[in-house]
C-alpha cells in the first residue's frame, strides 16, 4: 500500500468519525430530556398497584398479597422482585398475590403506605382480607424474606381455624364439655334468740 493510499484511508475513517459524531451530537440535543430513562428500563410485569385500584389488591380474600415497593433503577426493588417470583413459582403459587407499587410514578401513594423514598433499599408490604399484617424493610436476604411470608400465611391459617389460639400447658381446652353450674350458697338461717 503506498503512502498516498493510506492517506486517503485515514481521510475517509476521519470524515466517517466526524459525521458519526455530528449525527450523534445532534440526536443528543434535539432528544427530549431523559429520553435515555427508558433505554434500559424492564418492562413492568404482574399486577401494578395504583389510587383506584389499591383497596382491591389489597383485599384478597384468604390470601397473603405481597406489594414490591419498586423505584427504578433500585438493585434492592430488583432483587425482591426476583425473590418473590421464584418463591411463588417453586412454593407458594396462588397462595400468594404479587403486586408492585412505582414509588417513582407515585410517590404520593408510596407516601402513604410507609415508603421513604431518600433511605430506599426494598420494602414489602403484607396484605390479608383488606387488613395490613406487616413489612418488611431493608431486608433483601431471601430466607428472611420466605420466612416471613410463611409467618404472614401461618397467621391468615390461624386466623380462619376454629382452634387458632395456641395451646398453654397445664390448661384443657374447652371441647363442649358441660359447664360446671355454680350457685351461690344459701345464706345461713339465723341463729334462734336463745333466752337468758
Amino acid at each position: 500500500m503506498t503512502s498516498q493510499e493510506k492517506a486517503n484511508w485515514i481521510r475517509r475513517i476521519f470524515s466517517l468519525t466526524l459525521i458519526a459524531g455530528a449525527v450523534a451530537a445532534g440526536l443528543f440535543f434535539v432528544m427530549p430530556e431523559g429520553w435515555w430513562k427508558g433505554i434500559a428500563k424492564k418492562p413492568k410485569t404482574g399486577l401494578q398497584v395504583t389510587k383506584e385500584n389499591l383497596a382491591q389488591v389489597q383485599a384478597s380474600p384468604g390470601k397473603v398479597t405481597v406489594t414490591n415497593m419498586m423505584i427504578d433503577g433500585n438493585p434492592d426493588a430488583e432483587k425482591l422482585k426476583e425473590i418473590l417470583h421464584k418463591l411463588q413459582q417453586e412454593k407458594y403459587g396462588d397462595k400468594v398475590v404479587l403486586a408492585e407499587l412505582d414509588a417513582s410514578a407515585q410517590p404520593e401513594l408510596a407516601a402513604s403506605q410507609g415508603v421513604d423514598t431518600k433511605e430506599f433499599a426494598g420494602h414489602l408490604d403484607f396484605h390479608a382480607n383488606g387488613k395490613k399484617l406487616g413489612q418488611l424493610v431493608k431486608q433483601t436476604d431471601p430466607k428472611v424474606v420466605e420466612e416471613t411470608i410463611d409467618r404472614m400465611l401461618a397467621g391468615l391459617l390461624q386466623r380462619i381455624d376454629k382452634d387458632w389460639l395456641p395451646t398453654v400447658p397445664g390448661m384443657e381446652r374447652d371441647r363442649g364439655q358441660p359447664v360446671l353450674d355454680i350457685k351461690p350458697a344459701a345464706p345461713p338461717k339465723p341463729a334462734s334468740p336463745t333466752p337468758p
